[in-house]
């Protein structure tokens, strides 16, 4: 990332799981993009970084801020320094703690382990460096922002996405809510969740900012011509993904005498489970598992494959996707799309209109989808070119990045927008 000028008064700290993350790279694409209209962003991250990082994180990871062990002599080190850089707030924080550790005793140890956290990054920042905390997922990176801004008595703002929706893993959801300046969410099914179990969401504070591509990285290339045509699918190999039906649809359009080949690009916990069937159902030869691959490399998957599927399911502890970012990225390659109904896909995917729309865990209603969008050109052409379409209207990270950047500069006072002069903000007109 080359180096770009930014302005002190845009001096964030962005909360997150683990970063660089090979599957979030629509995080780092926000990042790269605020820092170019001038923000100054400082990653915190809960857990080491993924093995494989993209180029692009290179240079945020460098600066990135890895919590540690919460008993270690590190974080003890840590809380005595930050007491004496912020006592008031060190206080206010542990008031914080025990207050919401009163109402919910099952969050105790997280409260605790967040406090030492927010302490770590206090005592390790230089002062002055954060003037706002922004968390991505409302789990427990969202805890850990909210009490380091209580610290640092600066705005908390979080993102929310799908497993943070969805499931009991995210605790003190009211709490966070009501102190957040504003909370956003990157579809309109998350959206409606959100506002149906927490009633002191309302559209002044929620806000619906989709993720945003940049398009230049998109190579349209002239249609495919493959003697076997290439079925492609990208996600980590674990439970909501369905990656087991897909294999069974698979075999279902191997049965019927359909050439093909899938390639799956991710990894995960589920792979030797998929490895095993992939074998029972012969489909060794046919099915490819290719492991984590780079951002690179997955964008030449896209430009090689003839028709991108992705089938996942609600895992039983109700975790589910929302909208994989993956399905957006094969729409915006011009490829043909095959996905199942659960969380906001259909937001994108209208079925025979933008894609092809299957219910979730049917496998013959998969397999048929396939089989059509396989055998007729015609249906492939005509709802990658509307998928294409659709995406380069609702999914334009500058468009996107900028309502979120918007935001920040209004918490921020930033009388100016975009915070620096010369920083480009490149917002196409709606059509």
């Amino acid at each position: 990332m080359s180096e770009q000028v930014v302005d002190p008064r845009a001096r964030m700290a962005y909360v997150l799981g683990q970063f660089p993350s090979v599957s979030e790279t629509f995080i780092l694409r926000e990042m790269c993009a605020l820092r170019g209209l001038g923000f100054d962003l400082t990653p915190i991250s809960m857990n080491p970084p993924a093995e494989l990082v993209h180029e692009t994180a290179q240079d945020f990871a460098q600066r990135t801020l890895y919590r540690p062990r919460p008993i270690s002599w590190l974080s003890a080190k840590s809380l005595v320094s930050a007491f004496f850089r912020k006592p008031v707030g060190c206080m206010s924080s542990l008031r914080m703690v025990i207050t919401y550790a009163l109402r919910d005793f099952t969050a105790v140890r997280e409260l605790l382990s967040a406090h030492v956290a927010a302490c770590y990054v206090v005592a390790n920042v230089p002062p002055g460096h954060m003037r706002h905390v922004h968390a991505h997922f409302a789990s427990y990176p969202a805890t850990v922002g909210l009490l380091l801004a209580e610290i640092l008595d600066v705005g908390f703002s979080m993102s929310c996405h799908a497993r943070d929706i969805y499931t009991d893993e995210t605790r003190l959801m009211s709490m966070k809510v009501a102190e957040a300046e504003f909370v956003t969410v990157c579809t309109e099914a998350g959206a409606e969740r959100l506002q149906r179990k927490y009633t002191p969401l309302d559209s002044d504070k929620l806000k619906m900012i989709r993720h945003g591509l940049d398009f230049d990285e998109f190579k349209i290339g002239p249609h495919r011509d493959h003697k076997v045509p290439l079925v492609l699918s990208v996600g980590r190999l674990v439970e909501k993904k369905g990656f087991p039906i897909l294999l069974r649809a698979a075999a279902m359009l191997a049965a019927d005498g359909l050439d093909f080949e899938l390639a799956i690009i991710g990894d995960g916990p589920q792979r030797e489970e998929l490895e095993q069937l992939i074998n029972g159902l012969g489909l060794q030869g046919r099915v490819h598992l290719s492991g984590y691959l780079t951002q690179k490399e997955i964008m030449a998957a896209y430009r090689y494959a003839d028709l991108f599927v992705l089938t996942p399911i609600v895992a039983p502890d109700g975790d589910r996707d929302g909208l994989p970012n993956t399905v957006i990225e094969a729409m915006a390659a011009g490829i043909p799309v095959v996905a199942t109904d659960v969380g906001a896909i259909s937001e994108l995917v209208v079925d025979e209109e933008t894609g092809l729309l299957a219910e979730s865990g049917n496998v013959q209603q998969i397999a048929r989808c396939m089989e059509r969008a396989l055998v007729d050109q015609q249906l492939r052409e005509t709802v990658s070119a509307r998928g294409l379409q659709r995406v380069r209207r609702e999914y334009d990270i500058n468009r996107n990045v900028g309502q979120l950047g918007s935001l920040f500069a209004e918490v921020l006072h930033l009388r100016r927008w975009p915070p620096i002069s010369g920083a480009t903000r490149r917002l196409p007109q709606e059509t």
